[in-house]
């Protein structure tokens, strides 16, 4: 059997309400049998799910504070983003919606 992969947690910028995440994929690893694991915090953000291409048509998925979106495999390249966040408060991060995301960076 071979090694586990060891996670490693990426700094994240909280988002403000009008930021968005354009379509990309996280292409920064040289070995991409690991999946990437999101958990959003505070604020709802509608998430684009995209295809292999930056052309193909996304999907929507509303994530909510404690959501956790994986996703490896055959659609670990697929292109995804995040939607410009609407206005809100949440009682934990305020005006802000912190994403942690985890992925073998190395």
């Amino acid at each position: 059997m071979g090694e586990r992969p060891r996670p490693t947690r990426l700094p994240d910028q909280p988002l403000r309400p009008g930021a968005r995440m354009s379509l990309h994929q996280d292409r920064n690893e040289r070995d991409f049998t690991a999946p990437i694991v999101s958990v959003s915090l505070g604020l709802p953000a509608m998430f684009l799910w995209g295809g292999p291409a930056r052309t193909d048509k996304t999907s929507r998925i509303l994530l909510e504070n404690g959501d956790v979106l994986v996703w490896g495999g055959s659609a670990r390249l697929y292109f995804h983003g995040i939607a410009p966040l609407k206005e809100g408060e949440h009682p934990l991060t305020g005006r802000a919606r912190i994403n942690l995301t985890f992925r073998k960076a190395m």
